[in-house]
């Protein structure tokens, strides 16, 4: 037979294997991945057989494992840049709403004579750019609108417009009023009247001399009527309704009546013969008033009265006297309201006194 080798176990030579072993010690001797053994080569442990790998309870320390430091995604997004012309309007937007809150305030001045409530002090202290500037002024005794608005050199408008006040309206002495910075505010302003409407022709006995409304009365009453100028204002003969006094103002646009002051206390009387229809406290500012039925479209209101002297429904005649002069309702100093209504609408008393002063006062 011919030469040959004996086959080994291992299917190579002695010193194949010794080279085998030394070449794979040599390229996995250190890899925790592979198992060693002396003498023999390193195989690969199969690690599957030890997953999941389970805590062992009886140390009670936490089980760490480590990773490999390597993110398995993205790990850091980049900012995004907001853009240039964003940024700059952001930063002017904040400037004009900084620059608009220092210049949209204004403070005002105070009382003229340093009165005002700290609340008011602390309302009136800034307002709207929007808005017109004001300061206050309390009333005094004997003030009126004209008076105070000649006296700040404004118009008659701007303080009935920012006080909210009505046509005839009066002020009352101690109360507050807002007086416009601007001495233009105002000019054209008119206000509205305290009158409800002119009536349907029938008598109204309401809550106050404004909505108590006069009107035919009914064919079986015994209402003694006025005098019928037939239209003619000379025609009615209204008498004066407060003997002895002197004129004080005279009707305006804003003041819808005549001012006529004589002492505390003068009597007041009917301007003509009539049907009372409102006696009472007025809170619309005249006091304690009165509102008398002339019939034919005619009717007189007398106010700020310190006493009443007559009832509703009560018949007067000419000259009979129907209360005291006082100073109740709105009002700066004793002084009587005189007031003459064409079907409920105010007018001016003189046209029925032949635009005489004296003859109103005597």
């Amino acid at each position: 037979m011919g030469r040959g080798r004996s086959p080994r176990a291992s299917g190579g030579n002695d010193r194949d294997d010794a080279r085998d072993g030394l070449g794979y010690n040599a390229g996995h001797n250190n890899d925790p991945g592979y198992e060693s053994r002396e003498g023999a080569a390193l195989v690969p442990i199969n690690e599957g057989a030890n997953l999941p790998a389970v805590a062992d309870d009886s140390t009670k320390a936490p089980v760490i494992i480590r990773g490999s430091g390597v993110s398995m995604g993205t790990p850091f997004i980049k900012r995004r840049e907001r853009p240039l012309t964003l940024r700059i309007a952001v930063l002017t937007l904040m400037v004009c709403i900084l620059v608009t809150g220092l210049f949209a305030v204004t403070p005002l001045g105070t009382s003229a004579n340093g009165g005002g409530s700290s609340f008011q002090a602390l309302a009136g202290a800034v307002v709207w750019h929007s808005e017109p500037t004001f300061h206050w002024y309390t009333a005094a005794f004997g003030d009126t609108v004209e008076g105070i608005a000649n006296k700040f050199h404004v118009e008659v408008g701007g303080i009935y417009q920012m006080n909210g006040l009505l046509a005839g309206q009066e002020i009352a002495v101690g109360k507050q009023y807002k007086i416009p910075d601007d001495p233009y505010y105002g000019k054209d302003f008119r206000p509205a009247t305290y009158i409800v409407n002119s009536g349907n022709g029938t008598t109204t006995y309401g809550d106050s001399p404004w909505t108590s409304l006069a009107g035919n009365p009914a064919p079986t009453s015994d209402v003694t009527c006025g005098a019928n100028g037939n239209g003619d204002p000379a025609g009615y003969h209204l008498g004066g309704p407060n003997k002895g006094s002197y004129w004080v103002r005279g009707f305006t646009w804003f003041h819808n009546g005549v001012d006529l002051s004589a002492p505390e206390g003068n009597p007041i009387t009917a301007a003509q013969a009539g049907e009372v229809i409102w006696a009472g406290w007025d809170v619309g500012g005249l006091g304690w008033s009165v509102k008398i039925n002339h019939c034919y479209g005619v009717s007189t209101v007398y106010g700020h009265m310190d006493k009443l002297l007559v009832h509703l429904h009560q018949l007067v005649d000419v000259g009979d006297q129907i209360g005291l002069e006082g100073s109740t309702g709105w009002s700066t100093g004793p002084h009587l309201h005189f007031m003459v209504e064409w079907n409920n609408n105010p007018v001016d008393p003189l046209g029925y006194y032949g635009w005489n002063t004296y003859t109103i006062t005597h």
